[in-house]
């Protein structure tokens, strides 16, 4: 069981996420190769990333969680809406997580309570899933799918879910919209991914390279994931603003 003085874990998947949030912290110092200790409002924190995909941010949320014996996990990163009414930059925290599996075990109900309090995140369902969704047709599937409410999809909650609640740790999941449900993505992005789930980024870029007319979404994407990861992190103060 977590000791009193145990931090919480606050996992990323990517490097823009992680440099974001650590960037705002107070006291940052480097534990370990991407990890970070800190504090976060009046919250002593760790700061990890766990790498994009469900089985990388499984892996690394359980290396973690055994490691720091946390008393919270928190999720952050960016999503994709599959609601219509989801904007960009607008925060969902996890109602419940979803995957190909079915409902993984649910978020703790006072940290979603607390993640919502404020106003500036609403309550929601989050579906993992193995590839980039690239398409407003299969968005609206997956939506329908989710079933009433506000929904985004993104590539590691059900990871960190799966590892948090295996060792009975609280969680919970926010994420920032980085496209709206009605935005189309290059169709290549869903050919990047890697044995390990992760988006290889070099593919990426050589698929870029060969399909300029994809230039200008890349970047507009690029853009947008550096602007919700600094809204993560300022809600990330204010979620931890009275401590643990």
């Amino acid at each position: 069981m977590p000791g009193p003085d145990a931090p919480i874990a606050v996992v990323t998947a990517l490097r823009e996420e992680f440099e974001a949030i650590v960037g705002s912290a107070r006291d940052p110092r480097p534990d370990g190769e991407g990890f970070a200790r800190a504090r976060i409002g009046r919250a002593h924190v760790v700061i990890a990333i766990t790498g994009d995909g469900s089985l990388n941010a499984l892996r690394a949320a359980s290396a973690l969680c055994d490691a720091y014996r946390p008393s919270a996990l928190i999720g952050a990163g960016i999503a994709g809406a599959l609601s219509p009414g989801l904007r960009t930059r607008a925060l969902l925290a996890s109602r419940s997580v979803r995957d190909l599996s079915g409902e993984v075990p649910s978020p703790d109900g006072g940290l979603l309570g607390r993640a919502v309090s404020g106003g500036d995140a609403r309550a929601g369902t989050l579906v993992t899933v193995g590839r980039p969704v690239v398409g407003s047709a299969e968005k609206a599937v997956l939506a329908a799918a989710a079933g009433e409410g506000p929904a985004a999809v993104d590539m590691d909650s059900a990871g960190w879910a799966r590892a948090a609640a295996a060792r009975g740790i609280p969680y919970v999941i926010v994420r920032a919209i980085s496209d709206e449900a009605q935005e189309s993505l290059p169709d290549f992005l869903a050919e990047c991914v890697g044995a390990d789930g992760g988006i290889r980024r070099r593919s990426v870029a050589v698929r870029a390279l060969q399909r300029p007319d994809s230039w200008g979404t890349l970047l507009r994407m690029r853009r947008r994931t550096i602007e919700c990861s600094r809204t993560l992190s300022r809600f990330l103060e204010s979620l931890l603003r009275e401590g643990a």
